[in-house]
């Protein structure tokens, strides 16, 4: 059998909603996928810290983390980029002077790092803790992966997100995190010299979109946005439903 590239996102693709709890049938597809030979990733938006997590849980060893912009390959960190500083920077300015709260990330560290003591009533209770530093200065930040602000959808077009990518955890709150996993995934298939056509993408979310039509087979989700649908090569079941066993069973992968 042909050796195949597997890439998987994880909320809604491989796990329900933001459980990261997977399906027994898929936790059954993937170990049949590595039982056959091939390479399978996680391919994610998630800090690479918390990627990890992810990955040591189901025996992921390989993934794209920082919605491409870290790479982990064998258990190593191979590339961990970060956001551009300068414009975080000016964009926490803005949030600052229309009194809007914001945290930050500014290692590869599960955890949220603000001097607006105001983001803990907004933070979300399922994601990373959040430390209170009255003393932060974040105009020292030369490194950083991810911004996080209170602002609910009707709000976004008051803000001046200075080209920056914005994905939204939840209705109260916006993230700024990179929205490329397709150059991270490009820039892995050139490491294991992998031919486009032995690579293949599953996905659900609108982030997920820059993935497909990049010349790899893609799969969207049962439970996909109309968008990814849309560009999607197939569309399988729902996450909860089979819908990665199903998929790879039809096309002999498994």
């Amino acid at each position: 059998m042909q050796r195949k590239y597997f890439f998987f996102d994880i909320d809604g693709t491989l796990a329900t909603g933001l459980t990261t709890i997977m399906p027994e049938s898929a936790k059954r597809c993937i170990a049949r996928l590595r039982e056959n030979g091939h390479f399978t990733a996680l391919a994610t938006g998630r800090l690479q810290a918390s990627a990890a997590q992810v990955a040591a849980r189901y025996g992921f060893t390989h993934f794209v983390a920082d919605g491409g912009y870290s790479l982990t390959l064998d258990g190593k960190i191979i590339e961990m980029r970060s956001l551009p500083a300068a414009d975080c920077i000016s964009l926490i300015d803005r949030l600052v002077r229309q009194d809007i709260p914001w945290a930050v990330s500014v290692g590869n560290e599960r955890l949220c790092l603000t001097s607006d003591e105001r983001f803990l009533s907004v933070a979300p209770a399922d994601y990373f803790p959040v430390k209170v530093d009255p003393l932060f200065d974040y105009h020292g930040m030369k490194r950083l992966y991810k911004v996080y602000m209170a602002c609910m959808p009707e709000n976004e077009d008051q803000i001046d997100f200075g080209g920056l990518p914005t994905v939204r955890y939840n209705r109260d709150v916006l993230f700024i995190e990179p929205t490329e996993k397709q150059q991270g995934i490009r820039r892995m298939l050139d490491i294991l010299g992998a031919a486009d056509e032995d690579a293949i993408v599953f996905g659900d979310g609108t982030n997920d979109v820059c993935m497909f039509g990049q010349g790899w087979f893609s799969v969207a989700m049962g439970n996909a946005c109309d968008a990814l649908k849309a560009k999607a090569d197939y569309i399988t079941d729902a996450v909860d439903q089979d819908g990665l066993w199903n998929a790879c069973k039809h096309f002999g992968w498994i």
